[in-house]
């Protein structure tokens, strides 16, 4: 949602709040808002601008409801691969995760990868967080994981790879067996 629309649905939110509220008062005894009612039937410049408060209240409550009704096609983000004679060529960020995935679990002692991806005018930005098993060497793990994603995406997909991030999240206990 567009900053315009957050305004617009706050000052519609106010609205319909305030108006509530003299609703309310006007039914617990309070004449204030009676009286500008019959100033608004009886008075031609206070009808017309009632008028304009409603048709304003009227357009932003029909905007936010097919605002809402409206399904939302969702859109793939991809990066660009390259602009060839026929037209250009795009690689799915999810199929790049997928890639990412199967890169890094060909380092030994990686055992699960979760990749975030973007991409970046600089190029592709790259962010994973690993679960390890513990008998490996954990700056040395990291390093060849940054190698060899950045050797793996640059060879197949042809990307240049700005920065990535490794963050071990874990450390694997399964398959530990206890010695007694």
């Amino acid at each position: 949602m567009s900053r315009l629309d957050r305004a617009m649905l706050a000052l519609f939110a106010l609205s319909v709040a305030f108006l509530s509220l003299v609703l309310l008062a006007a039914i617990g005894g309070w004449y204030l808002p009676l009286y500008y009612w019959e100033l608004i039937r009886v008075r031609t410049e206070w009808r017309l601008l009632a008028g304009i408060v409603g048709a304003i209240l009227l357009l932003l409550s029909l905007r936010f409801l097919f605002r809402t009704v409206r399904p939302k096609t969702p859109r793939v983000q991809e990066a660009i691969v390259s602009y060839g004679e026929l037209g250009e060529m795009g690689i799915a960020l999810s199929a790049l995760e997928d890639l990412v995935t199967r890169a890094a679990l060909q380092i030994k002692g990686v055992k699960e990868v979760i990749p975030s991806l973007k991409m970046l005018p600089q190029g592709l930005w790259v962010e994973l967080k690993i679960t390890v098993t513990p008998d490996r060497n954990l700056p040395e793990l990291m390093s060849q994981l940054q190698e060899k994603v950045h050797e793996y995406i640059t060879n197949t997909a042809g990307l240049a790879v700005h920065e990535i991030k490794v963050h071990v999240k874990g450390v694997y206990r399964g398959g530990l067996k206890r010695v007694e």
